[in-house]
């Protein structure tokens, strides 16, 4: 396994890729029509056993390659768009490292992006062991889930460039993707299930390491889960609708408050902390419990979650006369 450093590294680099002023060529989309139907005409029907499909992204088509035909796959591109990705296919197959799939977006006329995917790499469960135990969490339809995920990144820009903004962090990027990721499930699966899985998953990568704050959707998924039912964001046509209504109703994190909660987290769960410390960020640690509270319980039961958030002054009724 690679070890969070060389993962963390990876990460950085595809966001840099896909984003880098190389990689931002937009063509022309009669000649890119034109050049579409001429080479697929050429080519065999993209599928599963072929290694790759093609997928709707709105009103542009994404790429979805396996690893293992990546280079392929990357020829069904047409050449316009083959050229936004101009190194050889194992620079980026290294940049996947041991996850389960990647996005490498396009800004291109009608090719959205290509998704990579290795789901043989996914785990079947998420463990953690901190002071009070071992816990493990298992994991269900993890291919779909990370599929979906990724293909939120590619619909998350086209549903900002409809209303003339643009993405602009990968911490943005990452709970944009799992927004999508949350009506994708109330379509698929008429439920929220699969969702609160992934708001469980999102906090004990975290808890683990809190370098994973870039991935840390938490504080945007506890507003969408309780805003809306399954059923009222199954009724949401497309992202762009659901999007649309949402955007207008999310209160974000500025930075500074997120470099809080990930210093509190480290405190409190990190290896090597012994020395307890009531008063440590004080002002963070209700609203951390509240986030906490549906994944401790999932882990620990409902009266070991509750017992553990109090002994930690996180269950919002401990004065907070510390200076």
């Amino acid at each position: 396994m690679i070890s969070s450093l060389t993962l963390r590294t990876a990460l950085t680099l595809a966001f840099v890729l896909a984003f880098s002023p190389a990689l931002t060529l937009t063509f022309s989309g009669v000649a890119l029509a034109d050049e579409l139907t001429e080479q697929q005409k050429n080519r065999a029907q993209g599928g599963t056993n072929n290694g790759f499909i093609w997928t709707e992204i709105a009103s542009k088509k994404a790429l979805v390659c396996e690893l293992n035909q990546f280079s392929e796959c990357l020829a069904q591109l047409p050449d316009s768009a083959r050229a936004l990705l101009p190194l050889p296919a194992s620079h980026y197959t290294q940049l996947l490292g041991n996850r389960g799939a990647m996005v490498l977006p396009l800004r291109h006329a009608q090719v959205a992006g290509v998704v990579l995917t290795d789901f043989k790499q996914l785990p079947s469960q998420q463990t953690i062991n901190w002071g009070v135990g071992h816990f493990s969490l298992p994991l269900k339809r993890q291919a779909e889930l990370t599929y979906w995920h990724e293909l939120g990144h590619l619909y998350a820009i086209d549903a900002l460039s409809e209303q003339g903004e643009v993405i602009k962090s990968q911490y943005q990027h990452e709970w944009l993707a799992d927004l999508y990721l949350v009506w994708r499930i109330a379509v698929e699966t008429q439920s929220t299930e699969l969702a609160w899985q992934q708001y469980h998953r999102r906090n004990i990568a975290m808890m683990t390491d809190s370098e994973f704050m870039s991935h840390w959707s938490v504080p945007v998924l506890a507003q969408v889960l309780a805003l809306y039912s399954a059923e009222q964001l199954a009724a949401f046509s497309n992202f762009r609708q659901f999007y649309a209504d949402v955007s207008v109703k999310l209160e974000l994190q500025d930075q500074d408050t997120l470099n809080e909660f990930s210093s509190l987290i480290q405190r409190t769960f990190g290896a090597g902390t012994v020395q307890p410390l009531p008063g440590y960020m004080y002002w963070r640690k209700p609203k951390l419990g509240e986030y906490l509270k549906p994944t401790l319980i999932a882990l620990m039961g409902q009266n070991a979650a509750e017992k553990w958030l109090a002994q930690q002054q996180m269950d919002g009724t401990t004065s907070s006369e510390y200076y």
